[in-house]
């Protein structure tokens, strides 16, 4: 494996699911099992199939303890230090890149830590480096949401959309904005039409939340108070500061007594070391050999659109989440690089012969042997009594499934309880909750809720 030296890399990975309440508004997404492993561990091992030996991973402080003990149950090579912030502060992904400001000495890697994919992260890196790009970010190119039954209360959700506006011919990206923040027309910058060729709208790109950024971005962000998001707010804000040109010292405002500029202008960051232009001069890197538009300005952004083929998901709804488990080991060798040699943790004991290579076991999970699994996850520490029958289901830690039920399409979260003669058809069984005996539903949620919301717990 090569080492990377150049990047470093911070997963940000203190996301709560706020668009998942149907699972809980405290879930620490990092830790939903995806298929035999916790969704943190993808981001991880993907880093490390880059070649990566180290990176940084941002938790809650009250998630610290439980991250580690579920890594630790992983396979994984890199080394990665878990940088704690606060829970009980509403902190933003801006909040804790500064955070980690420190740290960081290079060009660096920001990476959602609820993304799943199998493509090689070189490509993007590539791009950045092709270009000396201030931005370089990630898109896949899935086409429309998949559509797929999910369980608990039926809901009509309308995903959330980007509009995406790249340069054919150079890769550029030129303009990002939130569909959202528009009724019925879109209006674009008559700068960038004059500017740019041929650019392309896409409305269906998924962002990856991956970005590859200069050094002196992360110093912008520690001087500049004006940033809470790096998704919503920074990196629209460098976007559409790559169509700016630097004020001249006569246009400068906001200056002191001394006659020192105490304004913070992004131009004032985004300063080129002697040697990079050098190099510039003394490779293919040329304006002459490509588009003066792509090389003149001091900021530039790029976007790379993966291959239709590249699977890529983020786990950050319901839908996604459960759509993830559904695909997972079907994609194995397609993301990890090596067949799942253990579908069954071996202190686990599996005592059924009716169970298909579709599903997993976890830690010291006991399957009684007249039962029937298909197509399911099941966590560490469950308990599955005999004559139970479980299809396309995701159990977490410590579930006990009694005797004579039967789950089809369901979540079961952690230390749930179901009774005997239980029969349930796309619906959620929140953490800790006891369902009783003989309960039949279909697209229902039960649980100890607070306005709808469940905790992982």
């Amino acid at each position: 494996m090569h080492k990377i030296l150049e990047f470093q890399a911070v997963v940000l990975a203190a996301g709560r699911g706020s668009r998942l309440p149907d699972v809980g508004g405290s879930v620490s997404k990092c830790l939903l099992p995806v298929g035999p492993y916790p969704v943190l561990w993808y981001s991880l091992n993907m880093l490390q199939k880059l070649g990566l030996q180290e990176t940084m991973v941002v938790v809650l402080d009250e998630d610290k303890s439980n991250i580690l003990s579920a890594l630790e149950k992983c396979p994984l090579k890199i080394k990665y230090e878990l940088i704690v912030i606060p829970s009980e502060e509403d902190w933003g992904t801006v909040n804790s890149l500064k955070h980690i400001s420190n740290f960081v000495s290079t060009d660096f890697l920001v990476v959602s830590g609820d993304l799943i994919t199998s493509i090689n992260l070189n490509e993007v890196l590539n791009l950045h480096r092709k270009h000396d790009a201030a931005l370089t970010t990630l898109f896949f190119d899935n086409g429309p949401e998949e559509w797929i039954e999910l369980p608990g209360i039926k809901s009509k959700v309308k995903p959330d959309r980007d509009l995406v506006c790249i340069d054919k011919e150079t890769q550029r990206l030129v303009f990002l904005a939130s569909a959202s923040d528009f009724e019925e027309n879109v209006t674009i910058p008559r700068l960038l039409l004059k500017k740019f060729d041929s650019i392309s709208m896409y409305s269906r790109l998924l962002d990856a939340h991956v970005y590859v950024m200069k050094h002196w971005v992360l110093k912008y962000l520690v001087e500049s108070d004006k940033f809470t998001s790096v998704k919503g707010e920074l990196v629209p804000h460098i976007i559409k500061k790559q169509l700016s040109k630097p004020k001249t010292a006569d246009e400068k405002k906001g200056m002191s007594e001394k006659n020192a500029d105490i304004t913070n202008n992004i131009f004032d960051f985004a300063i080129e070391n002697g040697y990079e232009s050098k190099i510039r001069e003394m490779s293919s890197y040329s304006e002459q050999l490509c588009s003066s538009s792509n090389y003149n300005d001091i900021i530039r952004c790029y976007a790379h659109i993966s291959d239709k083929n590249t699977f890529g998901i983020r786990v950050n709804t319901l839908s996604s989440f459960y759509l993830s488990n559904n695909k997972i080991l079907s994609k194995w060798e397609e993301l990890v690089g090596s067949p799942l040699v253990d579908r069954f943790h071996p202190d686990s004991d599996v005592k059924t012969k009716q169970i298909d290579e579709n599903s997993t076991v976890g830690y010291k999970s006991i399957i009684s042997e007249k039962t029937s699994i298909k197509n399911t996850f099941i966590g560490a520490n469950c308990n599955i009594e005999n004559k139970v029958r479980l299809t396309n289901c995701i159990l977490m830690n410590n579930v006990t499934i009694k005797e004579g039920c039967t789950l089809q399409d369901c979540i079961v979260y952690t230390g749930a309880t179901v009774e005997n003669g239980c029969s349930l058809q796309y619906s959620l069984v929140g953490p800790h909750h006891v369902l009783p005996a003989t309960t039949t539903s279909n697209h229902q949620l039960h649980a100890e809720t607070t306005d709808n919301m469940i905790t992982l717990g």
